[in-house]
């Protein structure tokens, strides 16, 4: 089962000297590779994360939201995005089509319309290929043959039917995008890691979201730590504004509009298919191991944000056994 919510890594360093580690089991493809800036302890743009009490109406509305979502043939939807913190923006326009019961399309454009990755779901497996080339990843260190591919590579993962998350694949995208708010897989009957620390939902107001009368809600995680908003749609129960902030030492916002909000659409299953051209390669992120450092290696210094704030640099602790207990929440 992905630990994708709260994990620990613990590593035992003798500095100077660097000891195996391991992550934990199933954290995720992404982990260690691509990845928001790290807070530090800085907290302007902060909002107070205040828990609150749930409401059993509100709670009712989200939940008609994940019953539209699993209820649905089809859905087609056209979003814009935008992800912000302290000292990153990204922005992109996606495309999504999905279809019971297992099939499903993202496509995603940049705000200068270039074309990011294409995702798809056949029912059995997962395909991402990128129109002009695979995106450069600051931390994914890439061997010579890697970047000879760059313009004729593809990634490729089993998909079975409730049990994959095209959440976790989008940050593979490109063209600036990364995890939208809620996990396209729900439709499919997925659940997400988040779910089970929801400790709270209320009604935030009415609101009009284009031509649609909406109803507001705000779903909260872990006692505020992550907060979904969602204004839902009288009509279909389905969201057409959502937004989502991560409280760290600074708000990491998430925005999201939808439109073209398409239910039960007569989609032909032609629009899921995809098979690599001749030529081709696949392409998977390097390994754990390839990544790690090799016993005898000088570890290099780095420097963190401790609990209180402060900043601990590797180096003060130099001849010294270093505990270390890296926790993430959301």
């Amino acid at each position: 089962m992905r630990r994708q919510l709260a994990w620990c890594v613990v590593v035992a360093i003798a500095w100077g000297v660097a000891c195996h580690a391991e992550e934990p089991a199933g954290s995720g493809a992404t982990s260690g590779a691509l990845k928001e800036p790290a807070a530090n302890a800085a907290t302007e743009g902060k909002t107070p994360a205040e828990p609150f009490q749930d409401e059993p109406a509100a709670h009712a509305l989200y939940d008609q939201m994940i019953e539209a979502l699993r209820k649905a043939d089809s859905l087609s939807v056209v979003a814009s995005r935008s992800r912000e913190g302290r000292s990153f923006k990204s922005e992109c326009t996606y495309r999504m089509w999905l279809k019971k019961p297992n099939y499903f399309r993202v496509e995603v454009e940049s705000p200068t319309h270039e074309k990011g990755g294409v995702l798809i779901g056949d029912g059995d497996t997962l395909w991402i290929y990128w129109p002009q080339g695979r995106p450069q990843w600051e931390l994914v260190d890439e061997s010579e043959a890697d970047q000879k591919t760059r313009a004729t590579s593809y990634m490729k993962k089993l998909a079975p039917l409730g049990q994959h998350s095209i959440w976790h694949e989008m940050v593979f995208l490109g063209g600036g995008m990364g995890s939208p708010v809620i996990d396209p897989s729900t439709f499919h009957g997925y659940t997400d890691c988040m779910q089970r620390y929801i400790d709270g939902v209320k009604g935030i107001g009415v609101e009009k979201v284009g031509d649609e009368k909406c109803e507001g809600i705000e779903v909260s995680m872990m006692k505020h730590q992550r907060s979904w908003y969602l204004w839902l749609s009288t009509n279909d129960h389905l969201p057409r504004k959502l937004k989502e902030i991560v409280r760290v030492s600074y708000d990491i916002v998430t925005n999201e509009e939808w439109s073209s909000v398409t239910l039960n659409a007569d989609t032909p299953n032609a629009m899921f298919e995809w098979k690599p051209p001749e030529g081709w390669t696949e392409w998977r992120l390097p390994s754990d191991e390839e990544r790690l450092l090799k016993p005898g290696v000088r570890a290099p210094d780095f420097e963190l944000a401790s609990a209180d704030g402060q900043a601990i640099r590797l180096s003060d602790y130099r001849r010294q056994m270093v505990w270390f207990y890296i926790w993430r929440a959301g």
